[in-house]
Order: structure tokens, then C-alpha cells, then sequence
């Protein structure tokens, strides 16, 4: 009798007994933890900034944005790497970039709007560790509505800017009021 007889009726993948199913269920989580645990460090982080009318929620595009990436004195920094960032919002009001390796401790972000027709707070400067976990959402600016159009949440690792558009009045005395 040839061994290939003798496996015919054999499976070459053992069985799972009754119990077994339990130990591959929790070896399955403890590999999704380790993977979630290291996945953070090793994936590369994006920033989103996004610039929304608060009044009706439409994005604001083709808005210049600027951005600075600050490292501190003994923080590593990458070999090469801009510091000042510049970017214009697409047709979502939204810019992306991805953090260098080593991301720095702060970012600066501040959205140019024309003064003569948004009122907005603009401008930030975050931890970079707490805008990756939480986000940043600037202050609701005073005018217009009482509540917002738009839900004042930003997601993990978003700027979330919101301007209001100034009323006919203020635009008309905007430029007596600038002198």
C-alpha cells in the first residue's frame, strides 16, 4: 500500500474541536490589537482642513491657507522638509497634506479670507497628538444665525474652520471702517 492511499482519507488541516473555536476567535482580536496598536505610528498621518460657511454649510473654495509645521528645540526633525506650507481649498473647501516622519509637536493653521466679506476665527495653533486624536473646530463667529448650519464636530486629524459671511451693511461700511 502506497502512502498516498494511506492519506487519502485524512485531512491535511486538523479539526477544530468544540473548544477550539474560542482560542481562534481571541487569537484573532489579540492580532487586531497589536495591528491597531503599531498602526498609528506606522501609518503615515493626513491633515484635513476644511473652511464652511457657517450659515448654510457650503464649502468655501479657492481659499488660500497656510500652514506651519513647528518643531520645538530636541524635538527630531526630518532631513528635509518645508516648514510653511500654502494651499488653496478645493471645490469641498477642503486641503490635504500628509505629516512628515517625525510629525512635528504643533501645527499653526490659518485660512486668508477677505476680510470685507467673512467674519471669521481663522487661524490655529494645536498639538499635533490632540488634533490627530480629537480635531479642532475654530469659534463660531458672532452674526447671523443663532445655531449653526453646519454640526460643529470635526473629525480626527481636521481643522474645521467656520466663517460667516458679513451682512450687506457691514460690507457696504467695510471700507469706511478699515480707514
Amino acid at each position: 500500500m502506497c502512502k498516498c492511499a494511506a492519506l487519502r482519507g485524512m485531512s491535511l488541516v486538523p479539526k477544530i474541536r468544540e473548544g477550539d473555536g474560542d482560542m481562534q476567535l481571541i487569537l484573532r482580536h489579540l492580532v487586531f490589537a497589536a495591528l491597531l496598536s503599531v498602526g498609528s505610528s506606522c501609518i503615515a498621518q493626513t491633515v484635513t482642513i476644511r473652511v464652511v460657511n457657517a450659515d448654510n454649510g457650503r464649502p468655501l473654495r479657492d481659499q488660500h491657507v497656510g500652514v506651519s509645521l513647528l518643531y520645538q528645540a530636541g524635538e527630531a526633525v526630518p532631513e528635509k522638509y518645508d516648514a510653511h506650507l500654502s494651499f488653496h481649498t478645493d471645490a469641498k473647501g477642503e486641503v490635504r497634506f500628509v505629516l512628515p516622519k517625525p510629525a512635528p509637536g504643533h501645527l499653526s493653521a490659518q485660512v486668508d479670507l477677505n476680510p470685507g466679506h467673512w467674519h471669521c476665527a481663522c487661524g490655529s495653533l494645536s498639538l499635533t497628538e490632540e488634533l490627530i486624536r480629537n480635531g479642532f473646530v475654530s469659534q463660531m463667529p458672532p452674526g447671523g444665525r443663532v445655531k449653526s448650519a453646519v454640526p460643529a464636530n470635526a473629525a480626527p486629524g481636521e481643522f474645521l474652520f467656520l466663517a460667516r459671511p458679513l451682512s450687506f451693511w457691514l460690507r457696504l461700511l467695510y471700507p469706511l471702517a478699515k480707514g
